[in-house]
């Protein structure tokens, strides 16, 4: 009965840790119905593991996935070691492990069930939850035999120290002797649990201290996967060769073997060396990555301030000349009115007018947002889908007393507008309506903007990210990552997904106090 107990608790505290390494993943179940409710009803946004509601953050329901995890994972790994009918059925009717490599059938099976799950709860890509749940196990593993050498010596010098009182006469009968005995074989199980599950958590605890970035690249997380395999793949095959037993003698490898008390906690110790170091390359190459996407990013907003400056500079230039030619178009009317025939020259002054609305048309501003910033970035992008065919609505207004800045509502603008029209472009002569829409709303502290477009396409998503489809890998999802960027300067995040031929680009973000 005690070491049942002790077998509860040892895998509470490993399925804990497991939580521990799966701490960010994001749960596909729990919260999704409140999510939908919210998006039916417009009165509240998912931003990642908060639920904003009546434009405030509330925590939703986020450790149910993670507790029903350690849940699994304590009830399969004590039924894979204490029940006698999968014991049975694993050892081939014999409830006794008669041989180490017997137990590499439970620990294959714990590791298949353990990522299963992970797979069930949890919405992050195959390669993640495999890096997660191998690098669990295989620091379990390592750290185990790494151990186990000093603890078995422990255990040795323990025994004979009692057995050695007992021979002396020291201890008041058999019976008292292997109740000591007893205890030993307790307090030496209880170190070996708690001391694994410690140093499990100091690795797996510096191991999510390093990896704080986003890894989106699949070679980065076969990178990663890596060393942790190398490290499963030495525990089996020391698992396969360290005991055995025949008869009433039990073959030890430590035993006949005495070099191995350090090789395998040495390669133990390199093994997981090597993850931490993989982690640590990995967190610098995406770190270094980064730096150079917000270079990028930081280009494209100078740009897009050229090019709103190059808009500006055009409409003043405009009206400059429209004032400056003001009297020549005067003297030029007042010469038509006095044309000879009255009919000609009404027919050549409407002539004239129209082409003088003509121009006029040019200065003006179609959109009025309330901000002549967000003005000239629309009425940019509205005539280009006009040249391009493609219809164009919306209903923005500028959320004035928000505290937004109007440069990075027009970043917004800006890169889901260019996406939406070059997505366009790509279904010219595909016979379907080119269109897009931009509508934006306020509720209470939050804004809304959601830009929708015509898409005959085929979202390809990389873990949570969108997969470029275009050739210039080194600027992949620039244009989304300038929208993120901004949105989470205001605490808030965009959202993509594709439904019924539209593609829809939501971005919510909070006003500042």
């Amino acid at each position: 009965m005690v070491y049942y107990i002790l077998d509860i608790i040892f895998y509470l505290g490993q399925g804990l840790l497991l939580a521990i390494l799966l701490w960010t993943s994001e749960s596909r179940f729990f919260g999704k119905e409140q999510e939908n409710s919210c998006q039916r009803d417009n009165d509240c946004f998912q931003n990642g593991s908060f639920l904003v509601k009546d434009g405030q953050f509330s925590l939703k329901n986020r450790y149910t996935d993670l507790i029903i995890l350690v849940a699994a994972y304590l009830a399969v790994h004590f039924s894979l070691h204490n029940s006698e009918g999968i014991r049975s059925l694993l050892y081939g009717g014999n409830t006794q492990i008669l041989e180490s490599r017997q137990s590499i059938t439970v620990l294959l099976l714990g590791l298949f069930l353990t990522y299963l799950l992970c797979r069930i709860l949890f919405r992050e890509s195959r390669l993640k939850t495999g890096y997660e749940v191998i690098s669990f196990y295989a620091v379990t593993e390592l750290i185990r035999l790494g151990l186990y050498p000093l603890l078995k010596k422990l255990l040795e010098l323990m025994t004979a120290w009692c057995t050695g009182r007992y021979l002396e006469g020291q201890t008041a009968g058999q019976a008292v002797f292997l109740e000591r005995l007893e205890a030993i074989q307790i307090f030496w199980n209880v170190l070996c649990n708690m001391s694994g599950l410690v140093f499990t958590f100091l690795v797996i605890w510096e191991i999510r201290k390093i990896l704080t970035g986003e890894i989106t690249q699949k070679w980065q997380w076969l990178f990663l996967l890596f060393p942790g395999t190398i490290g499963l793949f030495l525990c089996v095959m020391i698992r396969s060769i360290l005991f055995s037993v025949r008869g009433s003698d039990m073959q030890l490898l430590l035993d006949d073997y005495p070099e191995m008390n350090v090789l395998i906690p040495g390669i133990a110790m390199l093994c997981i060396g090597m993850m931490i170091a993989a982690a640590k390359m990995v967190q610098k190459l995406t770190e270094e990555s980064n730096r150079r996407i917000e270079t990028e990013i930081y280009q494209s907003r100078i740009r897009e301030l050229e090019e709103h400056i190059g808009d500006m500079e055009g409409l003043y230039e405009g009206i400059q000349g429209m004032r400056h030619d003001m009297k020549n178009y005067i003297a030029d009317m007042d010469a038509l009115m006095k044309q000879n025939g009255k009919e000609n020259g009404q027919e050549a002054l409407r002539q004239y007018l129209d082409s003088l609305q003509q121009s006029v048309d040019q200065l003006d501003m179609k959109y009025h947002t309330g901000n002549p910033v967000t003005d000239v970035v629309i009425q940019r992008y509205a005539r280009l889908a006009e040249r391009n065919g493609i219809a164009f609505q919306t209903d923005f207004l500028f959320p004035a007393g928000m505290k937004i800045d109007a440069f990075d509502l027009s970043i917004l603008i800006n890169n889901g507008l260019e996406n939406a029209i070059e997505a366009c472009k790509k279904q010219a002569g595909a016979g379907t309506k080119q269109e897009i829409e931009m509508t934006a709303y306020r509720r209470k502290n939050m804004f809304f903007l959601t830009i929708w477009n015509s898409f005959n396409g085929t979202l390809i998503r990389q873990g949570e990210k969108i997969k470029t489809s275009k050739p210039d890998l080194a600027k992949h999802g620039l244009g989304l990552r300038n929208i993120e960027a901004c949105a989470e300067k205001y605490l808030g995040r965009a959202e993509i997904k594709t439904e019924d031929g539209q593609f829809e680009l939501t971005v919510m973000l909070q006003g500042r106090e």
